[in-house]
């Protein structure tokens, strides 16, 4: 949407009039500041979230180190300049992005511009598969992550909405960046947004604290931009009669409906093994190194001693002098304690994502407890592709309120276009072989053979979970049409698995 100097009154909606009315640039920009109070609660816990996502900020510039009790300047900023990040959630969300993008979204519609729309969502190149990657990973991240629906600015070629020349586009919207919102029944019915101002050219000043932000305010009437300073810049009544941001929220919370809960529960704990991993660093500096001593019998000379030493020494080289010559070596029990409290950490960080962090633990676990936490994995990578799935759908009926001359027509298009949004509901976290061999002893039982067909598709996507989608759709077909004669394939297949499995064992050890 294009900035304008001097926005149409009337084609503003009315909070714009009851915000502007009688204030001043000061006292709006004042009201533009002021966040929802859990937005307030929660926004420190994002922001590390985001940081660590990132490994940018406080974990970048050691803020986020807590300082040790009478630790002075210097040794605190040394211990900044040296503390490392090692981005473990990083590592768990691109897990579940993987996951859950292992078999890619089916996607369908007999709407010609609503598929064209899928292979450009954000007018930037990016189809629909990789702006849902991102969404995700953020809502993993902190719990929640918004995702506007907005149209270009362009002039219309005829009288109403439906002739604008523009397609839709979707922007990102992390959950730092929707600072206040107001809600109905769990309907959005205002949000306000925190957009970077746009940026002049390389030969200006570059914008610096409340000038880097600029304000997009939406209800179901239409939006409003201001300036840091609180001055407008635009406005719009395009007729959606909708706010056009949906939330992506994979796990829902219960007491505040408009977030989500983020993949691992606590900032802090991930702020505690940054500053673990640092004390480690600190005590191993200060304590591991071995200290060469002298003793110097009562009376003798000290002084004779430091000469006859001198100020370098090692393993490698002879020292004579006058005395006994040791090496002092330092008690590692506090660097063993503080390793064995970043291993707690990272193991309950692991815990909290549903996920395992020792993989030398799985033969001391029973396989009824390795199946269970197995099917606690899949589950959440269910609830994730669920949302999105849903997201989805609400972001096509964005698209045909932006591109129909009224709601009602929107709400028909859709209907008439037919769109079906399809992730993956089956995620394949065991060994195979279990479950081959599993689907094969149930085609062996004869099940009939719509269940015999069911079970086949799932073994085709079990054993090639990232065959494109036009090759998946040509197996289910030739599935289809197989007889049913009951054979055991699947079975087969399993046994196969298994027996290249000793053949290579049997390589191994002769």
């Amino acid at each position: 949407m294009a900035d304008i100097s001097n926005p149409d009154p009337e084609r503003l909606p009315e909070f714009v009039r009851r915000l502007t009315d009688d204030s001043t640039p000061e006292a709006i920009a004042k009201v533009l500041r002021r966040t929802h109070p859990d937005y307030a609660m929660q926004a420190e816990s994002w922001r590390i979230f985001l940081d660590e996502f990132e490994s940018s900020g406080g974990f970048l510039t050691g803020e986020y180190l807590w300082r040790f009790t009478n630790e002075q300047g210097e040794d605190y900023e040394r211990r900044q300049t040296f503390a490392r990040h090692h981005g473990y959630l990083e590592a768990l969300v691109d897990v579940y992005v993987r996951h859950i993008f292992s078999q890619p979204p089916r996607r369908t519609t007999t709407d010609e511009g609503l598929q064209a729309f899928w292979t450009d969502v954000n007018g930037a190149g990016s189809d629909a598969d990789e702006f849902m990657r991102e969404a995700v990973a953020l809502s993993l991240v902190t719990g929640h992550t918004g995702i506007l629906v907005d149209m270009p600015r362009t002039e219309p070629t005829g009288p109403s909405r439906a002739d604008r020349k523009g397609q839709p586009r979707l922007v990102h919207f992390p959950s730092l960046t929707i600072t206040d919102w107001r809600l109905t029944k769990n309907q959005l019915q205002s949000v306000k947004l925190a957009e970077a101002a746009p940026e002049s050219d390389l030969l200006a000043e570059p914008l610096e604290g409340a000038d880097k932000v600029q304000w997009l305010l939406w209800d179901v009437e239409g939006w409003a931009r201001f300036n840091s300073k609180g001055e407008l810049l635009d406005g719009g009544i395009p007729g959606l009669d909708v706010v056009p941001l949906v939330v992506l929220r994979p796990k829902p919370s219960i007491l505040r409906p408009f977030f989500g809960r983020p993949l691992v529960v606590s900032a802090k704990v991930l702020q505690a093994l940054y500053n673990r991993m640092s004390e480690e660093d600190q005590v191993l500096r200060d304590q591991a190194a071995s200290l060469l001593t002298v003793e110097v019998s009562e009376g003798g000379d000290v002084d004779q001693a430091r000469k006859q030493l001198g100020s370098e020494y090692g393993t490698t080289r002879a020292v004579v002098v006058q005395g006994k010559v040791k090496y002092e070596s330092p008690n590692m029990g506090v660097p063993a304690t503080v390793a064995e409290h970043v291993r707690q950490l990272t193991r309950e960080i692991y815990r909290m994502a549903h996920m395992r962090y020792e993989r030398d633990s799985l033969q001391a676990e029973s396989a009824e407890a390795i199946r269970l936490q197995f099917a606690e994995l899949n589950e959440m990578l269910q609830g994730v592709a669920a949302a999105a799935a849903d997201v989805e759908r609400q972001i096509a009926r964005l698209y045909f309120a932006w591109t129909s001359p009224t709601p009602e027509a929107a709400e028909a298009a859709f209907n008439k276009a037919a769109v079906t949004i399809e992730y993956a509901s089956e995620f394949f976290l065991d060994d195979p072989v279990n479950d081959l061999e599993a689907w094969g002893r149930g085609i062996a039982l004869r099940l009939g053979d719509t269940m015999t067909k069911r079970i086949k598709k799932r073994a085709a996507r079990r054993l090639e979970p990232e065959m494109p989608i036009a090759v998946l759709s040509e197996v289910d077909r030739e599935i289809e049409e197989m007889p049913a004669d009951g054979s055991t394939a699947v079975q087969s297949a399993a046994e196969r698995l298994r027996a290249n499995a000793h053949e290579r064992l049997k390589s191994l050890a002769s």
